[in-house]
């Protein structure tokens, strides 16, 4: 038992030295990269029956400066028959309410589309990151499958993001944590001819989404030209 004690804390020390001499090949340890990566986790978010939780898998570009970077990602939740409702209204060409309904909807999957700015504030053999943003996020498998629930089950967000980036062998690994802004109410509206218009409102999530995930990055060489000598 003494013996694997002991074991232990060199085993973590030979792991620091060999991620201290890859460190120049990680994000924030290499000026002007470009990066191609994938990951998978968990993502959280609010229904009509309370928040859930399923699994997720994507991919993502990380294009590095000196210290800063654009983190470009596709996440796609994997769910199951998610309930949702939103209110549908048909309104006459004077404007007046004819009728309206609660209509009941739901949906497969969750995707998510974000464009980070991210920054790599110190360097060394784990290094953290941390960035704000924007993006997309919308359901698939729609029930039904129509453009009112479509239209409702998407919407714009703010982001923020942060995580630990370090050196796995030639590959660069990372786990990251990410919040969006709660969805504001969609409107969907079809005007038809005589110009009355049925019109839909409502969400089918509400409140902030939370995405826990883990990769792998592998980096693509350098996001600029440099110079060189003896060339045209």
């Amino acid at each position: 038992m003494r013996k694997v004690t002991l074991s232990i804390p060199l085993a973590v020390l030979a792991l620091c030295l060999g991620a201290v001499q890859l460190t120049a090949q990680q994000p924030g340890g290499s000026n002007f990269q470009w990066y191609i990566g994938g990951q998978g986790g968990i993502i959280n978010f609010a229904t009509i029956e309370g928040r859930q939780t399923v699994p997720l898998g994507g991919a993502q570009l990380l294009i590095t400066g000196r210290r800063t970077g654009l983190l470009l990602s596709v996440d796609q939740g994997f769910g199951s028959n998610e309930q949702g409702v939103y209110t549908l209204q048909t309104i006459s060409s004077t404007d007046t309410v004819l009728s309206q309904q609660v209509v009941a909807a739901s949906f497969t999957n969750i995707r998510k589309y974000s464009a980070m700015l991210v920054a790599f504030p110190i360097r060394g053999p784990i290094t953290p990151f941390f960035g704000i943003g924007v993006g997309i996020l919308h359901t698939s498998g729609n029930t039904p499958d129509d453009r009112f629930t479509k239209g409702i089950g998407s919407t714009g967000f703010g982001s923020f993001i942060g995580g630990l980036n370090f050196q796995v062998s030639r590959l660069s690994a990372f786990g990251q944590y990410q919040i969006t802004t709660s969805p504001a109410e969609q409107v969907v509206t079809q005007t038809f001819s005589d110009k009355s218009r049925m019109v839909a409102f409502g969400n089918l999530f509400t409140g902030p989404t939370h995405t826990f995930s883990a990769g792998l990055r592998f980096s693509l060489g350098n996001a600029r030209e440099r110079a060189t000598s003896g060339g045209y």
